[in-house]
């Protein structure tokens, strides 16, 4: 676990290490514990290789010329020994790795290559991806269950290969500069390359501020570059002309597959498969603790967390009982009676809590967004962002979260009318009215659902291009010129690469299918893992989310939308598989809040100053993006009571603070320590 860095230079530069340098340091808060680089020259020689500690201690490369480096950052949560250092090369060194994730199954895995005559120094996971490689080349992805980012130059085979766990669970950004090409877990490590200008992604920009998407698609909010794509692995050719040159095509290696006839036992076998993923979750040599927001998911994961430590305490000493909520005294998205529900029910629990303020989330503001490095959608993401922070206080390293649940077993209401949807086309009317019904009783008004349905029904096409127009008829105070801002070239359009094909799957109701495959990869989880990532990383901590795991995400898509959806009942499935586990209290929930903050309310108090100074500046009205007069009119309706407006103004404010931090000040390539 950590942060990994790199980059294929155009032609040999002795700049190169001071670059590659500077890109990993700059991940130093992803892995305090250890760090190194490699530099290799024409063909991989000479290969020079350099411990990194601080970052205020210089290295001296001796004017290396370099064509390809690679460097690693690391938090050394399995094998906290030298052996699971990195970069890390084979006996040979013919082949280098850097590594940024988690194994679940390395120790299968290990002892299936032991059987093939490997030889294993140490008992890191990194070592086993090595070794895995080295035995199985590419198809090695396809044995993995975890979470991974890597890059592995195989000299042999003259080759750069990339790849990203099957969800994207760990980042992974691409991108071109002046010089060549680059990689890296975080967007920073690659604003210290030598640019002219990082110019912003109108496209991506208008959407954000429309309705707060972000992480939506391939395209960050800086053009140029990338994130890659999950369940994907790419070869660059080291022997081209250039990394320009490099050529070599995206494979997808990994797919789901949808229809399962047999639902009898769907709870017992959703029940079964999340607790062996929760027993494959706790392992490494740091203090294991959890988030619990109150909410279904992460009670799940700490009930099923506190079963395994009590059914064998010593089996695993690192398992603690710590548990850490946001609490929101006063406010009605205060969870804390849930959650104490939770602990309540399990006697030993150690649960800390924490209570975020606007005063605070402003002391922490700067920090937050050079961590988060794009803006985020309201306040909420400070909630967990102080979470971490007492999990770190208290001497947790791993925490684990119940992320990934609502979009693998449909906790969303905007999954309704897709299914809706589905159930008219496939003209199963008793069905349709039976869940019609209540979903306009629980979720939706009756009217408004039907136009909710009516749009489900239409091509994904046309709903873009009517959304399109929708946004730009109903947010007056952006310019018009952001709406015909067109999507900036692909990742593989610019770097002459061959796009991975569709990852479709198999399944036997594709229009859903596609539908709720699309939500999970660009909708529902992008962003939540980023600001997991990024939270997380802030202070040295690993997350994990065990409901992220292959045997759980491979099990909930081949559930059908009926064990999901019942009776107007969200995760009816995962309900049943919980009851006798997790408290009636939670199971019988049907809000949804999850660390979520009173944004109108913040903004009324603590941090009405700060946003009222930003839309209030010469640089906000000279970005180009804003039809001042109606924001000055959308603001006197926040100041008459109206707080429906409170997230647009949000999202104007939060943009220009990360335009200020990232686009403005040349202080951005210089980081920030975290307040």
């Amino acid at each position: 676990m950590g942060g990994i860095a790199g980059l294929i230079l155009d032609e040999v530069d002795p700049r190169g290490t001071g670059w590659l340098t500077a890109m990993t340091q700059r991940l130093y808060h992803r892995g305090p514990d250890d760090g190194g680089a490699v530099a290799f020259g024409m063909g991989g020689r000479p290969a020079v290789r350099r411990r990194l500690a601080a970052p205020a201690e210089t290295v001296d490369w001796c004017h290396v010329p370099m064509r390809l480096g690679l460097g690693a950052r690391r938090l050394a949560v399995v094998d906290r020994s030298a052996a699971g250092r990195q970069p890390m090369a084979t006996p040979d060194g013919r082949i280098w790795l850097v590594y940024n994730g988690e194994l679940n199954n390395y120790v299968e895995l290990r002892s299936e290559l032991r059987d093939r005559g490997m030889i294993f120094e140490g008992h890191s996971d990194t070592e086993v991806l090595l070794a895995a490689y080295r035995a199985w080349g590419c198809e090695c992805f396809k044995r993995l269950d975890g979470m991974w980012a890597v890059a592995l130059c195989d000299w042999a085979a003259g080759r750069l290969v990339l790849s990203r766990d099957y969800l994207g669970i760990k980042p992974l950004y691409i991108g071109r500069f002046d010089g060549g090409l680059a990689f890296a877990s975080e967007i920073k490590s690659l604003l210290v390359l030598p640019r002219a200008v990082w110019d912003v992604n109108q496209a991506g920009l208008r959407d954000f501020l429309c309705d707060g998407r972000i992480d939506h698609t391939e395209h960050s909010l800086f053009e140029g570059i990338w994130s890659f794509p999950a369940g994907c692995w790419v070869e660059l050719d080291l022997r081209a002309r250039g990394a320009l040159h490099a050529g070599g095509a995206v494979r997808r290696f990994w797919r789901p597959c949808f229809g399962w006839s047999d639902v009898s036992d769907a709870p017992r076998r959703v029940a079964r498969s999340l607790a062996d993923s929760v027993a494959a979750h706790v392992q490494g040599d740091l203090p294991i603790g959890a988030s619990l927001s109150g909410g279904l998911d992460s009670s799940a994961i700490v009930s099923l967390v506190h079963r395994l430590r009590e059914s064998d305490p010593q089996a695993r000493p690192c398992l603690t009982q710590h548990v850490f909520s946001a609490s929101l005294p006063g406010s009605h998205l205060d969870e804390a009676s849930h959650a104490k529900a939770v602990v309540d029910m399990l006697p030993g629990m150690l649960w800390h809590k924490t209570e975020p303020t606007p005063q605070r989330m402003l002391e922490a503001l700067t920090s937050l967004m050079w961590h988060q490095e794009e803006p985020f959608g309201s306040p909420s993401v400070y909630l967990q962002w102080e979470v971490m922070r007492l999990a770190r206080e208290t001497g947790v390293g791993v925490l684990l979260d119940g992320h990934g649940a609502d979009g693998l077993f449909c906790g969303l209401e905007g999954l309704i009318p897709a299914y809706l949807a589905h159930l008219v086309r496939r003209g199963e009317v008793l069905t349709f009215r039976r869940e019609y019904r209540a979903a306009s009783r629980d979720h939706y008004t009756f009217g408004g659902l039907a136009v909710h349905v009516a749009a489900a029904l239409l091509p994904e096409w046309t709903r873009r291009r009517l959304r399109l127009r929708r946004d730009a008829r109903r947010q007056p105070w952006l310019v018009r010129e952001l709406f015909s801002a067109e999507e900036m070239p692909g990742m593989c359009e610019v770097l002459g690469l061959t796009p991975a094909d569709r990852a479709d799957g198999t399944w036997s109701d594709p229009t859903l299918s596609r539908y709720l495959w699309s939500r999970l990869l660009w909708d529902s989880l992008p962003s939540v893992l980023r600001f997991e990532d990024r939270n997380s990383m802030a202070f040295s901590i690993e997350g994990r989310m065990p409901f992220l795991a292959r045997e759980v995400v491979e099990l909930a898509m081949r559930l059908p939308m009926a064990e999901k959806i019942k009776d107007g009942s969200l995760k009816a499935v995962l309900r049943k598989a919980m009851r006798g586990v997790v408290p009636d209290i939670v199971l019988d929930r049907r809000d949804k809040i999850g660390f979520s903050a009173p944004t109108a309310d913040w903004m009324r108090g603590g941090l009405g100053e700060w946003w009222r100074d930003l839309l209030g500046s010469q640089s906000f009205r000279e970005r180009g993006c804003y039809e001042m007069k109606a924001v000055d009119k959308l603001v006197a309706r926040f100041n008459g009571g109206d707080t429906s407006v409170a997230l647009v103004i949000w999202r104007m404010a939060i943009v220009e603070q990360w335009a200020r931090q990232f686009l403005d000040r040349a202080e951005a390539n210089h980081g920030h320590a975290i307040a």
